[in-house]
Parts: structure tokens; C-alpha cells; sequence
């Protein structure tokens, strides 16, 4: 987690800002997602960490859908 967070942090892809300074702005939350990958003997190969915004809870004025295909 705090690796992911440094290379988001390193990169600008957000900026902190307090709470009390985006009255007019909408606050998204945030979610942690985990993936584990394990060897044939059950055994954790690899974590990996990934930082993701709740954008199905923004609210826009224009239509914000993104289709998608599934093989």
C-alpha cells in the first residue's frame, strides 16, 4: 500500500487538500484493492496493492457511461 501510494503521490496524480478548504467541491471516496497471486503449492507469490476513486458516485451533468466489451 504505502509503495502505491509514494508512486501516485511522485507522479501528481492527486493533490491532498483539507476538508474545510473544498466546501464547493465533491469529496470522492477512495477504496484499496488487493489482487494475490499464489504457486502451485498454495503458497503467496506475489501481493500487489492498488488505490482506486469511486467515480460511479460522482455526480455530472452529462451522461458518463463507458461501454465495454466482454469476449
Amino acid at each position: 500500500m504505502e509503495k502505491e501510494y509514494n508512486d501516485l503521490k511522485r507522479r501528481g496524480t492527486f493533490e491532498t487538500v483539507l476538508k474545510e478548504e473544498a466546501y464547493n467541491e465533491q469529496i470522492l471516496p477512495l477504496k484499496w484493492v488487493f489482487k494475490y497471486k499464489f504457486d502451485s503449492d498454495g503458497y503467496l507469490q506475489k501481493l500487489k496493492a492498488r488505490l482506486c476513486v469511486r467515480g460511479d458516485l460522482q455526480i455530472t451533468e452529462e451522461e458518463t457511461y463507458a461501454a465495454t466489451l466482454a469476449a
